[in-house]
């Protein structure tokens, strides 16, 4: 019996999805979580593309490009909103701010550990096709301080492609985001996987895992001017991307940083190059 062609484009369409969320649920860093309206607390991030995000740790809120201005001079530094409107396509994932009030600074943390780190990624990609980061964070105090490889938050940005369920209505979105570097598997390193399919083709994917040896992959106390790093690999298809990390709790938490980020490049070939 010959299958009418709205219902095998349905049924098609509930198979993407399907396999979707199979996929998310494959994730080992996977972290869920409404987002609802009330405080959010992050760094504003405005991205090669102008794209405009909260970046708070591990998580991702993108800030809608009708209303982005607002937080333009903010820019780089760490703020509360109160959001009065917000639209999460599914959860978990990330969500898009539509309409919101600046509050100020971040409250302050019962843990003062945040402010005594800083974090940086720095590009390593000498010798080898694939794009390759060193995530180090340092105790910029002098006195002792302690970090979770939970609260170090990988984020990559690349071309907005129209991915399921995506919450960016600007040109990038997050290619990987709600990822830390805490190992939850038998070999204990730090990876993920994800990918995006529309009518069964491809679209998007990308992949990390931490290098070994790292490092970090549990509670480290750090001494005054004490750092500890964790060497990142990607997978990930051609085309332009962002790479960065950030450091603290969940949206809804105090203060958190982001270190510097890096844009970059990979060509057919697999070759990663860094854009001035």
């Amino acid at each position: 019996m010959k299958v009418p062609s709205r219902v095998a484009a349905c049924c098609r369409q509930l198979v993407a999805v399907t396999i979707y969320l199979v996929l998310c649920s494959l994730l080992t860093t996977v972290h869920a979580g409404m987002r609802g309206r009330g405080e959010y607390s992050g760094v504003v991030v405005f991205d090669r593309w102008d794209t405009c995000i909260l970046l708070s740790g591990p998580y991702v809120t993108y800030i809608s490009e009708a209303v982005k201005e607002k937080l333009r001079p903010y820019a780089g530094q760490a703020i509360q909103i109160d959001v009065t409107e917000i639209l999460q396509p599914m959860n978990p994932g990330d969500a898009l701010v539509k309409a919101y009030a600046i509050l100020g600074d971040p409250p302050d943390d019962h843990d003062d550990s945040i402010a005594k780190i800083e974090i940086e990624v720095r590009s390593a990609f000498d010798g080898e096709n694939s794009p390759i980061f060193d995530v180090t964070l340092r105790n910029a105090s002098v006195e002792k301080a302690g970090v979770s490889p939970s609260a170090v938050g990988l984020t990559l940005l690349g071309i907005n492609q129209g991915m399921l369920f995506s919450a960016s209505d600007g040109k990038s979105v997050a290619w990987i985001t709600r990822a830390d570097l805490e190992p939850r598997n038998t070999d204990q390193i730090a990876k993920s996987s994800w990918s995006s399919a529309v009518d069964g083709k491809t679209i998007a994917y990308a992949k990390y895992n931490a290098m070994q040896p790292c490092a970090f992959k549990s509670f480290v106390e750090l001494a005054a001017d004490e750092s500890v790093s964790c060497r990142v690999r990607l997978e990930i298809p051609a085309g332009e991307y962002q790479f960065m990390a950030g450091y603290g709790g969940g949206v809804h938490a105090s203060k958190s940083i982001v270190s510097n980020s890096i844009s970059f490049n990979v060509d057919t070939a697999g070759v990663a190059s860094v854009e001035p």
